[in-house]
């Protein structure tokens, strides 16, 4: 009796201490990822306060699911270590656990940094689209250059020293007991079942759909859902489920129908109006100046009682205006390829990304080159940065002017050279150029983080009087390069194209639309009219308007894009974010996330109709980038 007794309480230690190891490993991991979250919402606390109090912590409660997800995963190797320490002695060793334990903390923290900056800065939380930047180092460190680089490090550093700290007491304490006791092969079997069962918290339950980010979305707060999503879970989904599948994610309805609708987009009877001072003489040159961050939320507007970009105020009286403009996307590697070919923005991808698809694209620079055009592209930077280079080579361009062209002394920003340095460089090369001309080009003085030259025009080091203030010294800019040009001769023959390659989420508005709203202008010798043309129309538009006015072309060349001078064509623009999109008519707009497959934003007088178009775009356009 004594013995049977002896014999069932060993089996319970050591079921107990064959669990206990692994339970409060993980647990640890999901209590750290519940502090983060706290962190990730106090950092972004303005946006929290706007959310809700209660909602953010709602996110707490409603994100464990994924915590619980992620923390498996990282569960799981230590479960492998375990086993084999039966195997090997070397592995009962508490060693092996702190390094493999520290070495996560190290890549986790690292995401957990770079997830709370990225969102600052682009409104979405971390995932695979940084890794595209990463061939190009001098970019990125001039992107977070003006950051505090160094409290940055240090407090990393000190949270990875106390979270491993804290860590290795634990594992310490769990290996030593682990080691105790008989029954080694019924602690083998204990295992074997832990590790089974934390599948279900990996895939987030016994659900049939494993968990996904949609999963932790409960609010109809945008930022309450995103606060709700684990920063490395997210990271990690992301580059796992890559869009070069070839599958298209985006099915709303049949495909048939799907290009039914978006052909229904771009009908045109042709009414096409001529702005042109000399129309058919002679072929005018163009000049396109796309203007870094140029979010319309700045233009005739005032900070400190100054105004932010007095030139182009009264430059857009001066041409047609086009003020009811979107941009297709969010990032340059976008707005170029929405400019020069008028092909619209992918969600999750750029197709810049893959040469092989962007080669397939029509560009103005090819067009215009064949029509007997001498083209150029200007900036002061780097054309490498996100694979920009290998679009432009195959864009039709015969020079390029970038950061290696000009002296060590004028590369006078982090980027490379300030705006200045090329408006002045700009300025002694076009009068030599063989007419006519197709130059671009592509400003970079007000992107981050967002340094000048000059005396500071607004006071203030915070991110929105530094951002107003470079765009304002890019005003600067390009109003010199505009005076000059008048005083030439050739300026009576120039259409002057200047648009912005993509808004920005500063100054901070109410509405996300108002991050993609940006300025079309057409001024400058050769145009005969001033107008404000307040129809919605979008950036993926300006090649199909400009080519309307120096090369007619039929069928347009530009299959996803409109003659903003067209007046039978419909009103509408579409633009897309980190796994979401937009759709703006004159009369309504509503953004939609296609993560949470929700609707997040919208006003006016919205129908089905509305909604069914931009869904059926997304998934017609998608589909079209697949193809190629």
């Amino acid at each position: 009796m004594g013995i049977e007794k002896k014999v069932k309480v060993s089996f319970t230690a050591v079921l107990l201490l064959a669990v206990r190891f692994l339970f409060f490993y993980w647990v640890t991991w999901i209590s750290f990822f519940e502090i983060a979250r706290l962190v990730f919402l106090l950092a972004n606390f303005s946006e929290w306060k706007l959310a809700g109090i209660s909602e953010g912590f709602k996110s707490i409660v409603h994100g464990i699911r994924m915590d619980m997800s992620m923390a498996a995963y990282l569960v799981i190797p230590v479960v492998l270590f375990t086993i084999i320490s039966y195997l090997i002695p070397f592995f009962r060793k508490a060693i092996i656990y702190k390094v493999y334990t520290a070495l996560v903390l190290i890549l986790i923290v690292l995401l957990l940094v770079a997830d709370i900056g990225l969102y600052r800065a682009w409104g979405s939380r971390i995932d695979a689209s940084p890794l595209k930047y990463f061939s190009n180092p001098r970019e990125m460190w001039a992107s977070v250059s003006n950051l505090p680089v160094f409290w940055i490090l240090l407090g990393y550093i000190i949270v990875v020293w106390a979270a491993i700290k804290i860590f290795n007491k634990f594992i310490h304490w769990g290996v030593s007991g682990l080691q105790q006791g008989s029954f080694k092969l019924l602690q083998i079997a204990c295992l074997l079942i832990m590790g089974g069962l934390f599948i279900i918290p990996l895939r987030g339950g016994f659900q049939l759909a494993p968990i996904n980010q949609s999963t932790v979305y409960f609010s109809q707060s945008n930022f309450a859902n995103l606060a709700a999503l684990n920063a490395p879970w997210n990271f990690m989904y992301s580059v796992n489920h890559n869009v070069e599948s070839g599958k298209n994610p985006f099915i709303f309805l049949d495909n048939p129908s799907s290009k039914k609708i978006t052909d229904s987009l771009f009908v045109s009877r042709g009414n096409d109006q001529y702005v042109l001072s000399d129309t058919g003489k002679t072929k005018p040159n163009v000049m396109l100046i796309i203007w870094e961050s140029f979010s319309a939320k700045v233009i005739d507007s005032f900070y400190e009682g100054k105004e932010i970009t007095p030139g182009f105020n009264r430059l857009k009286n001066e041409g047609i205006y086009f003020s009811n403009i979107y941009a297709s996307g969010d990032r340059t590697d976008k707005g170029i390829v929405a400019v020069l070919s008028g092909y619209p923005s992918q969600p999750t991808t750029s197709i810049v990304k893959v040469p092989s698809k962007a080669a397939k694209l029509p560009s103005l620079g090819k067009l215009l080159k064949e029509d007997g055009y001498q083209t150029a592209f200007y900036y002061g930077g780097e054309l490498e940065f996100a694979n920009i280079k290998a679009y432009l080579l195959q864009a039709g361009y015969q020079h390029f002017i970038t950061i290696d062209d000009f002296d060590k002394k004028d590369k006078n920003s982090k980027w490379g050279a300030h705006d200045g340095v090329v408006e002045t460089r700009l300025q002694s090369d076009i009068g030599n150029m063989k007419q006519p001309f197709f130059v671009n080009w592509l400003t970079l003085s007000s992107h981050e983080p967002f340094e000048t030259p000059v005396a500071p025009y607004f006071e203030g080091k915070d991110d929105k009087s530094l951002f107003l203030n470079s765009l304002h010294y890019t005003d600067s800019c390009v109003s010199a390069f505009i005076t000059y040009a008048k005083s030439q001769p050739w300026w009576h023959n120039t259409i002057v194209m200047i648009v912005a390659d993509h808004g920005h989420r500063l100054p901070h508005s109410d509405r996300k639309e108002n991050d993609f709203k940006i300025p079309i202008l057409m001024t400058g010798g050769a145009i005969s009219k001033n107008e404000n043309i307040s129809n919605v129309g979008g950036q993926t538009d300006l090649p199909a308007t400009l080519l309307g006015q120096v090369k007619k072309h039929t069928p347009n060349p530009f299959p996803w894009s409109k003659d903003l001078l067209d007046s039978s064509t419909l009103h509408w623009a579409y633009f897309s974010f980190n796994n979401g999109f937009g759709f703006v008519s004159d009369l309504s707009m509503f953004i939609h996330d296609n993560v949470g497959n929700r609707m997040i934003e919208s006003r006016g007088k919205l129908d089905s109709l509305q909604v069914m178009r931009g869904k059926a775009f997304l998934q017609s356009s998608f589909q079209d980038y697949l193809d190629k």
